[in-house]
């Protein structure tokens, strides 16, 4: 594995968790690309810790299916084929559709005056050049909020393991324009939470959910 610059330090807290984090940024921002071998010698060497917490770090990163490995194999940086895309976002459409159908009658009016001032300033901001990451941040938080204010613990769970899938296609589908459709959908689901009517909720979810596997699916075939 070639020498990679890890953009996320080591913090002091569990340090699996600490090395866990820091390896799923340098796959979700690209600095280690689909097929790469993981190292943990080399790993452990470049943040200055013991092979056991890289070790186990792997072995939690292939349970969450960031990473794959084979029996007497060292651990390759998954790739996604078409039809794994599919099944990533069916889940998500079923996961995150009853979280927002649920959201709709628990998420506080607070948080939703908060993520519609994000959305709208990021809306208004579109000439930033950092644009498309400020979008990505906030699409990170909007879904994590959402799921959330579901106020059920497992399925938080399950969302957040599809959305960290989930977050290693954004460099595929990173193009602002892709980035604001999706803003307008985001801005479209707080409407029908702000109904508080979960059907209605449940409804713009879905229509996001597919929305996004259509442009990721074309992503994947350009």
């Amino acid at each position: 594995m070639e020498s990679v610059q890890f953009n996320t330090p080591v913090k002091k807290v569990s340090l699996v968790e600490s090395v866990y984090q820091t390896i799923v940024e340098a796959i979700v921002s690209g600095q280690l690309a689909p097929g790469t071998i993981v190292n943990s010698v080399a790993i452990a060497e470049q943040l200055g810790v013991s092979r056991t917490p890289v070790k186990e770090s792997i072995r939690l990163l292939v349970r969450d299916g960031l990473l794959r490995q084979e029996s007497n194999h060292k651990a390759q940086v998954a790739k996604f084929s078409p039809v794994e895309i599919r099944e990533i976002y069916e889940v998500r459409l079923a996961l995150e559709s009853k979280a927002a159908e649920r959201a709709a009658t628990r998420i506080s009016d607070d948080a939703l005056r908060a993520l519609r001032f994000e959305a709208e300033r990021l809306r208004d901001s579109r000439s930033d050049v950092d644009w498309a990451a400020k979008a990505i941040d906030y699409d990170i938080r909007f879904h994590a909020a959402i799921a959330q204010a579901a106020d059920n613990s497992r399925l938080g769970e399950e969302i957040n393991r599809y959305r960290l899938l989930v977050r290693s296609f954004c460099l595929l589908t990173g193009r602002e324009a892709i980035l604001e459709q999706a803003l307008n959908e985001h801005i479209l689901i707080l409407d029908a939470l702000a109904s508080r009517k979960p059907s209605r909720a449940r409804k713009a979810m879905e229509s996001h959910i597919l929305a996004r596997l259509k442009a990721t699916a074309e992503q994947v075939k350009s």
